[in-house]
């Protein structure tokens, strides 16, 4: 007798996308930079982890050219992604805006084809949409019983049982390429052979001027004054300590004579890097930060204009949920 094997069917190949298995595909991200766009992504792909399935985001080809993260849709990479090869302007250059404008329209196509499967996170209450294993979703559920993609769109899918369990696999599948890693990693031995203590220093500028009123907006005169207190409060020894400067903004270095400093001048990514390698981050209260700390695992102390908490942060020396963290909590508080 002769046997016959079933042919396997696949789900129709749309847009050139490949359906060996289950696909979740971040449609949309929030409209942020690399920080916002990385902590949806991270919550996403842990979810995925959780479910066996794989994850796929087309949205993030502004930033794509830094990371080895696996791209199925060749017409997405051809098209959108490879334009961005060696392009490391912020998101308001021109060039940017131009295929955000691009990209929206397809992303606009393709909620139109697949509406039945895009689960959306976006609510005019900015309330945050679980995912699994921090919480099952009964819509997802529903979509998980096929074969066929779940779109996802919005920011506020967020999953912290999911960043704790997988934080290995997330902090290898954002790894940086080496030609963004190594000269981080160099630099912080180089430092390390003279220096006890590493402090990563943010300082977010340009569009923090006017956001909220400036509410955020911290002068490098404070800044100063913050990192004396620093060595002051939690007693670091000012010889044995070195300050690693990133910033959005040109540093006036006059300011912090007498501190041993380091100004970084890389690309967003070199920045997030080289601040997670260090032993703790000071900084302005922003995504940035909060992901290199989590992605380091270090403590993440953030500045106030007004009066620091320096009790609070005794004796914190990993990530954690910091209460004074505006701009993104992985949790419901």
């Amino acid at each position: 007798m002769t046997i016959t094997k079933k042919k396997k069917v696949l789900e129709p190949n749309y847009f050139g996308l490949k359906n060996e298995m289950k696909k979740v595909i971040i449609l949309q991200h929030g409209g942020g930079e690399l920080a916002n766009q990385l902590w949806t992504f991270a919550s996403i792909y842990a979810y995925c982890l959780e479910k066996g399935f794989n994850c796929q985001n087309p949205s993030f080809f502004e930033y794509g050219q830094y990371f080895n993260i696996p791209m199925d849709n060749k017409m997405i990479y051809n098209i959108l992604f490879s334009k961005f090869r060696n392009h490391h302007q912020r998101r308001n250059h021109l060039k940017n805006k131009y295929w955000r404008f691009v990209y929206k329209i397809y992303a606009k196509i393709m909620v139109y084809l697949f509406k039945q499967k895009v689960v959306s996170s976006i609510n005019k209450y900015n309330k945050k949409t679980y995912l699994s294993p921090t919480k099952e979703n009964f819509y997802l559920n529903k979509l998980e019983k096929n074969l066929k993609p779940i779109y996802l769109i919005g920011w506020l899918f967020r999953n912290p049982e999911g960043l704790k369990k997988y934080r290995k696999e997330i902090i290898e599948y954002f790894r940086p390429k080496e030609i963004y890693t190594k000269p981080a990693e160099t630099k912080i031995n180089e430092l390390r052979s003279g220096y006890k203590n590493i402090v990563g220093v943010h300082i977010r500028q340009s569009d923090y001027k006017n956001y909220k009123g400036g509410n955020y907006y911290i002068p490098q005169e404070r800044v100063r004054k913050i990192l004396d207190e620093y060595l002051l409060k939690i007693g670091k020894n000012l010889d044995d300590t070195v300050f690693v400067v990133v910033s959005d903004g040109k540093i006036q270095e006059n300011i912090f004579n007498e501190l041993n400093i380091y100004i970084n001048k890389g690309n967003p990514v070199e920045d997030l890097y080289i601040l997670s390698l260090c032993d703790i981050i000071i900084g302005s209260n922003s995504t940035f930060g909060h992901f290199a700390s989590y992605y380091g695992n270090i403590s993440h102390i953030i500045f106030n204009n007004n009066h620091m908490d320096w009790n609070y942060y005794k004796d914190k020396n990993s990530f954690f949920e910091n209460k004074y963290s505006v701009m993104y909590k992985t949790s419901s508080r």
